[in-house]
C-alpha cells in the first residue's frame, strides 16, 4: 500500500538527476528535503510489512468492519492523500517552469511556500507514525479464520491465490503431476474418438496442474488441428457477458468476408444464432471455453451451438468446482465433490447434455481443495509485501489489461518505462522485471520468439481479479469494470478501459490530473472526435495516452497540447504524414505507436525528439536532417519499419543508439544505398528486410562483404529474392543468433555452409525455398545450432550429416519432405535428444 508514495519518491529522484529537464533554483533545496523526508517515511513502512498485509488482506476482502489497526488504515489513507497532492504541485509548479511553458513560470517564491508545505505535512506523518503500534495478535493466525471463510467463496480463494507467487512452487508445478504426457493422449481420445453427438469435456483446476496452459496443449496440438474443420479459443471469466461470449464465437470461427454481415446485427442476438448455425451445420468444430464460474454459460452454449452428430466439442476448464454440484451421475444422483475420482473420467449429465469430467489431481477433488486451503498463505503475503518497490508497480499495472488478453511484451515494456517504473529506462531492465514476475507466478509466457526471449504474456483469471481488485483499493488505477459507481477515481493517476467502448462514458467525471489514459479492449469501435477533444481538453498532463484499437477518422487536434507525453499510441489508417503542428511540442515523447499508419511526409521536428527511444508504424519516411540547429535521435533504439530511401548514411549515422531496425520496400532499387549505411549501425542487433520492389521477378539483389554492422544477433529476409548463396557472407558475422530466410528471400538451389561459419548461430529458418535441392557444411559450421526450420524442402535430398554432430542441436521441423528424406526422419524421431516434427501431419 505504499506503491503510490515510492512512486513519488522515485519521481523526485528523476527530478533531482534532471531527468525531466534542469530544475528551478528555488526548487532543488526544497525538493531535496522532501526527498529527503520521504526516504526516510518509506524505510519506516518496511517495518509494518506484516501490518501492511494484514490490512491489505482485509480491505481487499471486504471485511474493513474487522480492521483492528485502525490508525494503521488512517494513516496510509493519508500518505495516499499526500502523494496525491504532492503530485499535482509537482505538476503545477515545477514542471511548467522546466519546460518555460508559462512566460516565467511560477514565482520562486510561489515554489518555495508549495514544497516548505509539502515538508510539513510529511513531517506530521513521521510524528504520526511513531505513535503507532503494531499488530498486537500473531497474523498467521488470523489468517487461519480468513482461510476458513475461503471455503466459501470463490472471491475470498481468488484473493489468498493472488499471494502464493513464491518461485519454487511454479517452476516445478509440473512435477505434482505424474504421467502428463499420458493424461493429455487421454483428453485428445476424448476430443476425437468420443461419441458422434456434441458433448463437452471439462477440466478442472489441481494442485500442480495448470488447466488452461493443459487445455492449450490439447487446443494447438496436431492432432486436433487436422481433426477438427474449424476451430474457437473463448475466455470467459468470472465477468462473464452471454452478448460478449456469442461475439466472440463468431469472431473466432468466421471467416472475415462473413464477419461484417453477421456484426451488423449488434441487438438481435437470435439472427446471429441463426447465421452462426448455418456457418457451423456442415463442419466439425471445437469450441474451447477457458475459465467457466456459473452453470449459466452451459445453458447459453446449449442454445446457440448446432449438434451435427459428427463429433463437435466443447472442450472447457472450470475454475468454480462448486458447479458441479448441478451435474447428475449416470443413476442420477447429484455429484458429491467427495466421491469425483482422482485420476479418472467422469460421465455426468447437465439437463441431458453429455458431460466429462477431467480431474488430474493425485488426491481426491475435496481433498485437492483443502490441499489449495492449506498453504501458507500468510508467509506468501509477507512475501509480495517485501518485494522491491519496481516489482509492485510492474505487477499491479497488469491490472490495466483484459483477462486473458494476449500482451505484447514489447508494448508492456514501453508502458512501464513511460510510467516511470524502470529505474534507468532500459528494455533489458524491463525484461529481467517480467521474468521475475513469471517465476513469481504472477503471469505466464503465452510466446517465446525464436530466441527465447518472450513475446507475449498473459495472466490466468485467478490473479487478474484480485490484482484489479488491490489495484483500484490502494488507488493505483481506476478501472469502471471493477468499481461502476466511482469510488475509486478521486484520486488516481491511471484510467483504464478493457471491456468496451461504453467505459469511457465515466472519463469526464475524473481528476484533471490524471496521468494515463488507456483503452485496452480487444473490441474495435470509432471513437467520436469529440470524445478525443474532450480528452486533450481535459488531461493536459498526461504522460501515457493508448487509444488502442479504437479507430480515428483523422489526426486529433488538441493533442499537440499535451506536452508532457511520454507514450502515444493512435490507430488512424488514413494518416499519410506526421505534421509540424503535432511534433513541435510533443518533446517528452518515449514512444510513437501508429502500427496502422503509413507515413509518406515527416515534418523536420521529429529530430527534435531527443528522448524518443521507440517508433512503430505501418511505414514511415524520415526526413534528412535540417542542419546543425536541431539534435539527433539520440536514444532511438526501435524503427519499424523505414522506408529504405530514408537509409542513407547521414540519417542512420544521426540514430546512435538504434538497436533493432525493420526496413521495407523496394530494396533492390536502393541496394547500394542499404550497402553503405547499415555497416556504420555499430548497436544494431536486430535487422528485418522486407522486399516489396514494383518487379520482383526482376529483383537482383546481392549481399556484399562487409554489409551489414558486425553487433547484428539477429536477422531475416522477406521476399529478398537473392541470385547468389547468401551462407558465405552471413556466416561470417559473429554474434548472430538468430537467422531467418523467410518467403522468396532466396531462389538458388544450393546452400554452402563453410567451417568454422556461424559460430553464435542457434536458431535457423528456411522457409519457401522451393527449389533448394542441395545443402552442405563444413565441419565445426554452426557450433551452437540448436533449432531448424525448413518449409518446405520438397526437392532436398539429405540435410546435412554435420547437423547430427551438434551436441546442442534438438528441435527440427521440416514441411513436404522427400520419401528418402522423410524416412531417415522416422529412424531419428524417437532418438534422444531430438524433436523431430514433420508436416503436414501423419506423413
Amino acid at each position: 500500500m505504499d506503491i503510490n508514495l515510492g512512486l513519488f519518491s522515485e519521481r523526485l529522484r528523476r527530478l533531482l538527476a534532471g531527468e525531466e529537464g534542469t530544475l528551478p533554483d528555488a526548487a532543488k533545496e526544497g525538493i531535496q528535503n522532501l526527498h529527503t523526508e520521504i526516504e526516510v517515511v518509506t524505510s519506516w513502512l518496511r517495518d509494518y510489512d506484516y501490518d501492511l498485509a494484514w490490512l491489505l488482506m482485509q480491505i481487499g476482502a471486504a471485511a474493513e468492519d474487522q480492521i483492528h489497526s485502525t490508525d494503521l488504515k488512517a494513516i496510509m489513507k493519508e500518505i495516499n492523500r499526500f502523494a496525491y497532492e504532492s503530485e499535482k504541485v509537482i505538476d503545477t509548479f515545477i514542471i511548467p517552469t522546466i519546460m518555460e511553458q508559462q512566460k516565467s513560470g511560477s514565482s520562486s517564491k510561489e515554489i518555495r511556500d508549495a514544497l516548505l508545505g509539502l515538508q510539513r505535512k510529511i513531517i506530521d506523518i513521521k510524528q504520526w507514525m511513531q505513535q503507532i503500534e503494531h499488530i498486537p495478535f500473531d497474523i498467521i493466525d488470523v489468517f487461519k479464520l480468513y482461510k476458513a471463510e475461503a471455503r466459501k467463496s470463490p472471491a475470498f480463494l481468488c484473493f489468498f491465490k493472488f499471494f502464493k507467487t513464491e518461485a519454487s512452487s511454479f517452476k516445478n508445478r509440473d512435477n505434482d503431476i505424474v504421467g502428463l504426457d499420458d493424461k493429455m493422449e487421454e483428453l485428445l481420445d476424448h476430443l476425437i474418438e468420443g461419441p458422434p453427438q456434441l458433448s463437452v469435456v471439462a477440466v478442472l483446476d489441481s494442485v500442480g496442474l495448470d488447466k488452461t496452459a493443459f487445455a492449450a496443449e490439447a487446443y494447438n496440438s496436431n492432432y486436433v488441428k487436422h481433426y477438427f474443420d474449424c476451430k474457437a479459443w473463448v475466455p470467459v471469466s468470472i465477468l462473464y457477458q452471454p452478448d460478449s461470449l456469442l461475439d466472440n464465437i463468431i469472431k473466432f470461427l468466421m471467416p472475415s468476408s462473413k464477419l461484417s454481415e453477421v456484426m451488423e446485427d449488434r441487438d438481435y442476438e437470435m439472427r446471429k444464432i441463426i447465421h452462426l448455425h448455418g456457418y457451423l451445420m456442415s463442419k466439425r468444430y471445437l469450441i474451447v471455453l477457458d475459465d467457466v464460474w456459473t452453470n449459466d454459460v452451459w445453458e447459453f452454449i446449449q442454445e446457440i451451438l448446432p449438434d451435427n452428430l459428427n463429433g463437435s466439442r466443447v472442450l472447457t476448464t472450470v475454475s468454480n468446482i462448486e458447479i458441479l454440484s448441478s451435474f447428475q451421475l449416470e443413476n442420477g444422483q447429484h455429484i458429491r465433490l467427495d466421491l469425483v475420482p482422482a485420476g479418472g473420467p467422469l460421465r455426468v449429465t447437465y439437463e441431458g447434455w453429455p458431460f466429462l469430467i477431467l480431474y488430474h489431481g493425485s488426491l481426491s477433488l475435496e481433498e485437492n481443495r483443502e490441499k489449495i486451503l492449506a498453504e501458507p498463505f500468510g508467509d506468501q503475503v509477507l512475501t509480495y509485501s517485501k518485494f522491491p518497490l519496481y516489482f509492485k508497480l510492474c505487477g499491479l499495472y497488469l491490472s490495466v489489461f483484459p483477462l486473458h488478453s494476449e500482451i505484447s511484451a514489447r508494448q508492456l515494456y514501453q508502458l512501464w518505462i513511460a510510467e516511470g517504473f524502470v529505474r534507468d529506462n532500459s528494455e533489458a531492465t524491463a525484461e529481467e522485471i517480467l521474468e521475475e514476475l513469471i517465476d513469481r507466478g504472477f503471469i505466464q509466457v503465452k510466446r517465446r520468439k525464436a530466441s527465447g526471449t518472450i513475446k507475449t504474456c498473459s495472466f490466468s483469471s485467478l490473479v487478474w481479479p484480485t490484482i484489479l481488485a488491490v489495484a483500484c483499493t490502494v488507488e493505483f488505477i481506476y478501472a469502471p469494470v471493477m468499481d461502476p459507481q466511482g469510488k475509486s477515481r478521486k484520486r488516481v493517476r491511471r484510467f483504464c478501459a478493457n471491456v468496451n467502448l461504453g467505459e469511457l462514458d465515466s472519463f469526464d467525471r475524473l481528476d484533471s490530473y490524471l496521468h494515463s489514459f488507456l483503452y485496452l479492449s480487444p473490441e474495435s469501435d470509432r471513437l467520436n472526435p469529440r470524445d478525443i477533444m474532450k480528452i486533450c481538453k481535459m488531461f493536459k498532463f498526461l504522460r501515457v495516452l493508448d487509444l488502442g484499437s479504437l479507430f480515428l477518422d483523422q489526426y486529433p487536434a488538441g493533442i499537440e497540447n499535451l506536452s508532457r507525453l511520454r507514450y502515444l499510441k493512435l490507430n488512424i489508417p488514413s494518416l499519410k504524414s506526421l505534421p509540424s503542428s503535432l511534433l513541435s511540442n510533443l518533446l517528452n515523447l518515449y514512444t510513437l505507436d501508429m502500427p496502422s499508419s503509413y507515413i509518406d511526409q515527416t515534418a523536420d521536428d521529429i529530430w527534435k525528439l531527443n528522448k524518443l527511444r521507440h517508433l512503430n508504424f505501418g511505414l514511415i519516411t524520415l526526413p534528412a536532417h535540417p542542419g546543425k540547429y536541431c539534435s539527433s535521435l539520440e536514444n532511438l533504439n526501435f524503427i519499424s519499419a523505414l522506408r529504405p530511401r530514408c537509409c542513407t548514411p547521414d540519417i542512420l549515422g544521426r540514430l546512435p543508439k538504434l538497436g533493432s531496425l525493420q526496413i521495407c520496400g523496394d530494396l533492390n532499387y536502393y541496394q547500394s544505398l542499404l550497402s553503405k549505411s547499415l555497416h556504420g549501425l555499430s548497436c544494431l542487433e536486430s535487422l528485418k528486410l522486407v522486399n516489396e520492389s514494383k518487379m520482383p521477378r526482376l529483383s537482383k539483389i546481392v549481399l556484399f562483404e562487409n554489409q551489414f554492422p558486425p553487433s547484428l544477433t539477429h536477422l531475416s529476409f522477406s521476399n529478398t529474392d537473392l541470385i547468389d548463396d547468401p551462407m558465405p557472407t552471413l556466416e561470417k558475422l559473429p554474434y548472430l543468433q538468430v537467422l531467418k530466410l523467410k518467403q522468396n528471400s532466396y531462389s538458388g538451389r544450393k546452400l554452402a555452409c563453410g567451417s568454422d561459419g556461424f559460430p553464435k548461430l542457434k536458431v535457423l529458418h528456411l522457409k519457401s525455398m522451393i527449389w533448394l535441392e542441395e545443402w552442405t557444411m563444413g565441419n565445426e559450421a554452426m557450433p551452437k545450432l540448436e533449432c531448424l526450420v525448413v518449409n518446405p524442402c520438397a526437392y532436398l535430398k539429405r540435410l546435412p550429416e554435420h547437423l547430427w554432430c551438434m551436441k546442442n542441436f534438438k528441435k527440427l521441423e521440416l514441411w513436404w519432405p522427400q520419401p528418402e528424406l522423410r524416412q531417415k526422419m522416422r529412424d531419428f524421431e524417437d532418438t534422444e535428444p531430438y524433436d523431430i516434427q514433420i508436416y503436414p501431419f501423419g506423413m
